[in-house]
């Protein structure tokens, strides 16, 4: 069985409120790293002249393969949603089940009928709860800066809890997804915009995922997903998995400019615990070996030796053009101090700089002042990327060297 039709009920969800349960639409999960969001249309979460949200997000919930989902955050502006018609949220589960299902999609563009033969949708039947995947599409044209169609025959979409078809029987279709399948890998196509219920064959638009990437960019979130490269042919020693990560590799370092620092704060050893240790020795033994430049700050060290005032010269460092990224490990009080003023000073000079927190959880489920203040101002203000020490793991370092590489290879462009 393919990974799709396996795992279709993992690529649909609903968005749904969560006094009257109605359906507002569909979307699409996927994760990024150990975040998870939605993808859906800008149409399923605003009002139609875009004067606002439809629902605030705590009055919503999201339904994926029947566990329950809030949603935290919108990604973009309600500018993005209306000049794409589609909405990214950050979504964090409410029970303490684990998030095998969700995938890291990859995008690809769709131009033509190449690839198409094969794709198909995710959608959820009205009062059913068996995921379909639905296939025989063709591409239509008429394609804008974010929108393409596609046509296909509506009698595919068979309710068959209760045998009848049409697109009438799909309720809140807006934000499901098209997917195609290729060597193992998921590929996201578009988002279903409306199936109309007139004729039989039809018309379709969707989102492309043109859009995604220009929210992912604008969010200033680090993006993994990959665009399919057409023209490779299928004999190419490229489509060697291996050999992909190496030329990316290699082609990133090429690029990538070596002028700029990132800023990493640690504990002392004297206070760190055994996590934050190794957490600091994996990550500095990651810039040493990707050559990426880094100073020490807080516990560890200090920047300026014979300096006055070592949280100034942090302050001071992280506003500088030299800085592009802070890393902190926070652990104890100092290492929860430059949290505060480092996400704080990074505002402030509106400076975009990127974040990565590593933190001892306990702290925050103790400390409702430092959750509700400097954490959530952190991670809502400043966009910065969090992981709990309680769930550490390898891939987490992994996470932070390919977007401060990423990061580093935009700005030697740039330069």
């Amino acid at each position: 069985m393919s990974i799709l039709e396996e795992y279709k009920k993992a690529l649909v969800g609903h968005i749904k409120t969560v006094d009257t349960k109605s359906i507002l639409g569909s979307c699409v999960p996927c994760k990024k790293g150990n975040d998870l969001y939605i993808i859906t249309c800008g149409h399923v979460l605003y009002n139609d002249d875009w004067s606002g949200l439809r629902h605030e997000l705590i009055e919503l919930k999201v339904e994926v393969n029947s566990h329950i989902y809030k949603l935290v955050n919108i990604l973009g502006t309600v500018e993005n949603a209306k000049d794409t018609d589609l909405s990214i949220v950050q979504i964090r589960k409410v029970d303490d089940e684990t998030n095998l299902s969700f995938f890291e999609l990859s995008l690809l563009e769709v131009k033509d009928n190449n690839y198409l033969a094969n794709s198909k949708v995710c959608v959820y039947p009205e009062l059913d709860d068996r995921a379909q995947a639905i296939g025989d599409i063709k591409f239509a044209g008429n394609e804008t800066d974010f929108q393409y169609s596609v046509e296909v025959n509506k009698s595919k979409f068979h309710n068959i809890n209760l045998g009848a078809a049409g697109a009438s029987q799909y309720k809140g279709v807006s934000g499901s997804g098209l997917f195609y399948e290729y060597n193992g890998e998921l590929f996201l196509q578009g988002i279903v915009k409306e199936i109309p219920n007139i004729s039989v064959n039809s018309e379709i638009d969707l989102v492309s995922v043109r859009a995604i990437g220009t929210i992912w960019e604008d969010a200033a979130i680090n993006s993994s997903v990959k665009k399919f490269h057409r023209n490779l042919h299928h004999n190419s020693p490229l489509n060697s998995e291996a050999a992909r990560i190496e030329l990316a590799k290699e082609l990133l370092n090429q690029v990538s400019d070596k002028r700029y620092k990132v800023l990493v704060c640690a504990p002392s050893d004297i206070s760190s615990s055994d996590t934050a240790k190794t957490i600091y020795s994996q990550l500095i033994q990651e810039f040493t070996q990707e050559k990426i430049r880094y100073s020490v700050g807080g516990g560890k060290g200090r920047l300026v030796p014979t300096g006055t005032y070592p949280h100034l010269e942090e302050q001071d460092f992280i506003e500088s053009d030299e800085c592009s990224s802070l890393v902190i490990i926070a652990d104890d009080h100092s290492t929860f101090s430059q949290l505060s003023l480092l996400s704080s000073s990074i505002f402030n000079s509106r400076k975009n700089k990127e974040v990565y927190i590593f933190y001892e959880d306990s702290v925050i489920t103790t400390q409702n002042f430092i959750k509700e203040g400097p954490f959530k101002f952190a991670e809502d203000k400043i966009k910065a990327r969090v992981y709990e020490f309680s769930n550490f793991n390898d891939s987490m370092i992994k996470e932070v060297i390919s977007g401060i590489s990423s990061l580093h290879t935009c700005l030697g462009r740039i330069a």
